[in-house]
């Protein structure tokens, strides 16, 4: 059996899918160059605009044909500032639809034009086609699978084969990624892209980079997992999201996420309540729903429309997207107009800037603006009067208690924020008095403790934890999140946890014992001492040391976490003596009884604290630290931010609350940082006491340094075990080959750059430890080989790039140091100092390796230029390293019949010379049809190359500007190479394809 990506991914993916009642069309019948039937007019239509048509008319009765016409020219004539604000329009179209004046014989009126019925998914033309052609601006791509919903592509699958598991995914979504740059009028109307080799499958929007696509669960560990008694499977199918019979007797993780996503009702859901469209950093970027945003909504809507107890509490870890997660929920509950009548919600939060967020969403998403309630006062006159709204109001609007019930509908949905604040248990009885029918749905970010009993009573029908759970561990296993790692500093400046007397000494060391025993009798309280300012000199002084030798070379940032606001300003002022003062900013509430020098230093409008926090989140700006004591404790989100100097005592859900500010995903983090000056250790350990142990699954431990150090020996071992059978000692350039030979198969160099990026994220975090010495060295020459088996393999998994920038300079060092610089950079065939360069890699088994990868890299390079040519030598490429391997012929044969390829690759130009043509365009047209020399009578060799020349003269002759993007230059110019090969006694059945073959080359070749 042929095990490739068209049996193992492709051909599964299309048969599911006409299980779950898609008609499925052959590409080759929707190509308007092999079908005469095609529903599309050229490969640049990217819409099947007869679907599409006569879906409009079935959706839309009343519309008139010149009406349906106007609606077609809108998708097919979508204007925006490029793809992304063209996908924007194009998504508020479909789920909006679109306003149409249309004459009605009474004058004209505007008719609002649907193009899918989100109420009834079958009611929708669901079509999945394969290998569907699409021409673009400069390049032909064709997608594996596209998915139209009443003639709209809506949704893009890549398939890779699962046999290149370690690099299928990636290589899928690279492969989407570049298709937008290449074919974006496809990507238009595109609401979902999927890359999947059957045991791997992610799916991202336009727009998202690679770290953006996302795995629909969680991943198992089995090599080839049978997910059907997976939990988060039962879970869809209990929910009714999938259908059984949508999954294979076995599936896997392509089966799984097919069927969720692509399942009719889920991608019409999808397509309509869980993407959004949202500014960020002066640009728009659009989000589509992760599993658990879309199961904790599904099951919030089911509780709302189907069950009696309408309340529960959503518990999602910090950084998995939960404020998003209750944008969703209004979203898809608002299109409940009919079931809900007229619904409004009511959405509780502490944030300003949280406020801002979800009005700009619910604006985006073709919703009126949130109403935000002024005062107690103009909020309960808005609940009063019934009317169907959005309201945003803060919890503390609630500390009057109203008189009576301000309405009793039972439409009133209420979205709360971390409601396991104190602030809620004497206010949440208000906001229950006030609206005794209404749905109630708490969301907190952090697990709640055990001792909260009126939270659950509030917000959890009887006997219920947790309507929806989204873990600390499971957000990390999916890369929701990055973990969060812990290191205590200067123990013995630490208020808490150390001898008193030590601590003293340290901070007094010209007292005598009893100058010591009087300021301990009088002074020693704990906010007295750590706010001396001897001990925060000292503790600044190493916070900076710290940040440039582990933070600030990754590009990072960090946050100070004073004490009081007194600490805070001893901190600004010490780090503005150790470093430039714009490195640092303190945001903290000033009061107009503080001192002068503060009202002018660190009073802050809210216009300044939103430039300050501006200033931290763009990696171009000095600033690095930002120093607080309460404020942006919550609710800031600053992906850049990983590390967090600790110096003041925090418990409970404010620790886990300000740790999470680290745990936010960004290029290259590994993780965040909490760096401890305060002794947290027994407020850790008191958490793990306080909340359920499975909840604080995967939380950061107070002995993280000590468990990486011990990790570090069994990373090690992993890594170097990949070599285990090689000598390690003696010449450089023998031992780098020896190991490059090993890592020869895809296989293993995905094995090895696995265990070596475990390795790496251990380096990246104990650096610069001292206990870490005794492992750089096998880790400095493991980056070595993963450099060379890149440049060797054109790997690009192993690219440093993608690790830490502190371990990338520290690889790079290590070979300039070593000098073998030149062992390791790629060999070039074409380069003019090969052969010295051929003799640096040592004997004739490494010098194939080398050329065997360097011609492979040249004629992959080449070939679409000269498909014939280069195609004839990559065949002879495989055939020589096939009888290599079958025969076992020693490796100075191997390099013979190598350098034969080399040289004929090299003296292409002496071969078209040979024949009168020029080596480029005329040698490739040649081959084209010297490859199809049994098509037509030509003889000789002299008569395949004028042909070749005539019919470059008829490209030539017909091209004007921009002709590749002209179908009607193109079907001339197929016209008339047709009618030449007709004269030259061409079979009348090849002519379509050879004409076909014959344009895309010239494309390669013929610029206007």
């Amino acid at each position: 059996m042929n095990f490739t990506e068209d049996t193992l991914s492709e051909k599964p993916a299309i048969e599911q899918l006409k299980r779950m009642g898609y008609e499925f069309i052959p590409g080759e019948k929707l190509d308007p160059q092999e079908s005469e039937n095609s529903e599309r007019g050229s490969r640049r239509e990217v819409v099947l605009s007869g679907r599409l048509r006569a879906k409009l008319a079935e959706l839309n009765p009343e519309a008139t044909e010149s009406t349906i016409d106007k609606a077609l020219r809108k998708v097919a004539s979508v204007q925006g500032s490029g793809l992304l604000d063209e996908n924007k329009l194009f998504h508020a179209a479909l789920v909006s639809g679109i306003s149409i004046d249309q004459e009605t014989g009474r004058g004209r009126r505007g008719l609002t034009i649907r193009y899918i019925d989100f109420e009834n998914p079958e009611k929708n033309d669901f079509l999945v086609a394969n290998q569907f052609w699409v021409k673009g601006p400069k390049l032909t791509d064709r997608p594996d699978i596209v998915i139209f919903v009443n003639g709209i592509p809506l949704a893009v699958i890549e398939c890779k084969s699962p046999v290149a598991k370690e690099t299928g995914i990636v290589d899928a979504v690279e492969q989407l990624l570049r298709y937008q740059r290449e074919i974006p009028a496809l990507f238009r109307a595109n609401q979902i892209l999927i890359g999947v080799n059957l045991f791997g499958a992610k799916y991202g929007v336009v727009g998202a980079d690679l770290d953006h696509f996302h795995e629909w669960r969680e991943k198992p560990d089995e090599k080839l997992p049978n997910l059907a008694d997976h939990a988060s499977v039962k879970e869809m199918l209990a929910l009714k999201l999938i259908k059984k019979g949508d999954l294979s007797a076995t599936p896997a993780a392509q089966d799984v996420l097919i069927a969720a996503l692509l399942n009719k009702k889920n991608l019409l859901d999808i397509v309509r309540d869980f993407i959004v469209f949202e500014a960020d950093e002066n640009k728009i970027v659009k989000k589509i729903c992760r599993y658990q945003q879309f199961t904790a909504v599904q099951k919030i809507a089911r509780r709302v429309l189907e069950e009696k107890d309408k309340k529960g509490i959503v518990w999602h870890w910090q950084g998995s997207g939960k404020s998003l997660t209750m944008l969703f929920a209004a979203l898809k509950l608002r299109r409940e107009e009919a079931r809900l009548k007229n619904p409004y919600f009511l959405i509780v939060t502490d944030r300003r800037d949280l406020d801002k967020q979800i009005s700009d969403n619910f604006r985006d998403c073709g919703f009126p603006n949130p109403i935000r309630a002024e005062s107690s006062r103009d909020l309960y006159r808005m609940l009063s009067e019934g009317v169907g709204r959005t309201i945003m109001t803060t919890i503390q609007k609630f500390r009057t208690m109203p008189e009576k019930a301000l309405s009793t509908s039972d439409n009133i949905i209420v979205l709360t924020d971390e409601a396991h604040r104190t602030q809620y248990g004497n206010l949440a009885f208000n906001l229950r008095k006030a609206l005794p029918n209404a749905a109630f749905f708490a969301f907190t970010g952090t697990p709640l403790d055990k001792k909260n009993r009126n939270t659950y009573r509030l917000f959890s029908p009887e006997g219920e934890r947790y309507l929806h759970k989204y873990g600390i561990a499971q957000a990390e296993k999916d890369k929701a999140v990055v973990p969060i790692k812990y290191m205590s500093r200067l123990a013995d400046l630490q208020v808490v946890g150390a001898s008193l007397d030590s601590l003293l000494a340290g901070l007094f060391p010209d007292k005598k014992k009893k100058e010591i025993a009087d300021i301990k009798r009088e002074y020693a309280t704990p906010d007295v001492l750590a706010a001396a300012p001897r001990r925060i000199d000292r503790v600044a002084l190493d916070i900076v040391e710290h940040y440039q030798q582990a933070i600030k070379p990754n590009g990072f940032k960090a946050m100070i976490v004073a004490e009081t606001r007194q600490t805070a300003d001893l901190y600004k002022k010490a780090l503005d003596r150790l470093i430039s003062p714009g490195r640092s900013e303190i945001v903290m509430t000033i009061e107009r009884d503080d001192p002068q020098d503060w009202q002018d230093h660190y009073r802050l409008s809210d216009e300044a604290e939103d430039r300050v926090k501006e200033r931290f989140l763009d990696p171009k700006s000095e600033l690095g630290f930002l120093i607080v004591c309460d404020k942006l404790l919550t609710g800031f989100d600053a992906p850049i931010l990983q590390a967090m100097y600790l110096d003041k005592r925090l418990r409970e859900h404010t620790l886990l609350q300000a740790v999470a500010r680290t745990n936010r995903t960004y290029p290259r983090k590994n993780f965040g940082l909490i760096v401890d000056y305060a002794g947290i250790g027994k407020e850790l350990a008191r958490a793990h006491e306080e909340f359920s142990a499975e909840d604080l699954e995967g939380l950061f431990r107070a002995d993280d340094v000590e468990r990486e150090l011990k990790a570090l020996a069994d990373y090690r071992k992993e890594s170097m075990g990949f070599f285990a059978g090689i000598s390690l000692n003696g010449e450089p350039k023998t031992i780098l080959q020896n190991c490059l030979e090993a890592l020869k198969s895809e296989t293993v160099r995905g094995e090895f750059d696995k265990a070596y990026r475990a390795f790496a994220k251990s380096v990246d975090f104990l650096m610069p430890e001292l206990r870490l010495e005794p492992y750089l060295k096998d880790f400095k020459f493991l980056g070595a080989v993963r450099e060379g088996a890149k440049n060797l393999y054109r790997d690009e998994r192993l690219k440093t790039e993608d690790l830490s920038a502190k371990v990338e300079a520290l690889i790079h060092a290590h070979i300039a140091a070593e000098g073998i610089e030149r062992l390791l950079e790629p060999l070039t065939i074409s380069a003019p100092d090969f052969a010295s360069v051929m003799r640096d890699k040592g004997g004739a088994k490494a010098q194939a390796v080398h050329l065997e990868y360097a011609i492979r890299d040249t004629l992959s390079a080449k070939a679409p230029q000269d498909p014939a040519f280069y195609g004839a030598l990559q065949k002879r490429l495989e055939d020589v390293i096939a009888d290599q391997k079958r025969e076992r012929k020693d490796e100075a044969e191997l390099l013979l019949s190598l350098m034969k390829i080399k040289e004929d690759e090299s003296q292409k130009d002496e071969a078209a010379r040979k024949l009168g043509l020029d080596g480029g365009k005329e040698f490739a047209f040649f081959g084209l049809i010297n490859g199809h020399a049994k098509k037509f009578p030509l003889k000789n060799k002299e008569d395949r190359a004028a042909l070749a020349k005539d019919i470059i003269r008829i490209v030539e002759n017909l091209a004007v500007a921009e002709w590749t993007e002209r179908e009607d230059v193109q079907k001339e110019m197929r016209r008339e190479i047709k009618r030449l090969l007709r004269t030259k006694g061409c079979d009348e059945e090849e002519l379509p394809s050879l004409a076909r073959e014959m344009i895309e080359l010239a494309q390669q070749w013929v610029k206007r």
